[in-house]
């Protein structure tokens, strides 16, 4: 499955709007720095480097087209459209291993931890008030309803959605264990962390489910009993670091120890 890498990386060379996801002469927007960093490390420097590396200038044009050329694209326009981002990745990929992209800026986008939420039907009412409470913190949140395309398959749409997030959130329950595609959603996120060797899969479990038996180590929030917000800070702390407060020890610095 290298096209999840592939679907997971490419974002880092789109333009920030959906309306115009073609990076040309005269954008500007961090991808353009990105380019810059991997068409160096693929051995295709820019000729130099304008005062603002956000802008997609003359000279970033020309290296697009040099690059489109070495690497065998079918055009070479000095256009980034989707066949030559992923170009672009394939070919990070097959000289580094995915940390490299660790090198790379995250995108307008990608500013905010996204999480991607897998589930049962049966469990969409309780899915629904974390979803909101996510969004209520911050969270880009990524679910069947409001992120799959229309005209592309359900498998199609999973792949992508789980390979963009951050994180998927396995919502686990008697529901949803044997489920076709939480099924699919969670073998999608492990095949995903075994290629980027970084934890993707979270457990939030609605009941006492057994979880899997390859999974007995993993990380599993228990949502059965606690409070949403609890649940919530856990799952903050997973994406973020945040989201759990320190307990606070009381003091007088006028004081020995």
């Amino acid at each position: 499955m290298s096209d999840l890498l592939v679907a997971r990386f490419e974002r880092y060379f789109r333009h920030p709007h959906q309306s115009h996801e073609v990076l040309n002469t005269g954008d500007c927007a961090i991808a353009c720095v990105n380019l810059r960093r991997a068409l160096d490390m693929l051995g295709i420097p820019v000729e130099s480097d304008p005062s603002d590396a956000q802008l997609f200038d003359k000279n970033l044009e020309a290296a697009v087209k040099c690059f489109q050329r070495t690497f065998h694209h079918r055009v070479s326009d000095g256009r980034v459209g989707p066949g030559t981002r992923q170009l672009i990745v394939s070919s990070l990929l097959t000289r580094y291993s995915p940390s490299i992209f660790l090198r790379l800026e995250r995108p307008e986008a990608d500013q905010i931890p996204s999480v991607f939420l897998s589930y049962a039907w049966l469990d969409t009412a309780k899915v629904n008030k974390l979803d909101q409470w996510l969004r209520d913190k911050g969270i880009r949140v990524i679910r069947d309803e409001s992120s799959f395309q229309a005209g592309t398959s359900i498998p199609e749409n999973i792949r992508r959605a789980v390979a963009e997030a951050d994180k998927v959130l396995a919502i686990f329950s008697a529901n949803s264990r044997d489920r076709d595609w939480p099924r699919l959603e969670r073998a999608i996120a492990e095949d995903i962390e075994h290629r980027i060797g970084t934890a993707v899969l979270i457990y939030v479990c609605l009941d006492k489910t057994p979880l899997p038996a390859h999974d007995p180590t993993r990380l599993a929030i228990a949502a059965n009993i606690p409070p949403l917000k609890e649940v919530g800070a856990k799952i903050l702390h997973a994406l973020t670091g945040d989201g759990l407060q320190p307990k606070r020890y009381e003091y007088n610095e006028n004081e020995p120890l």
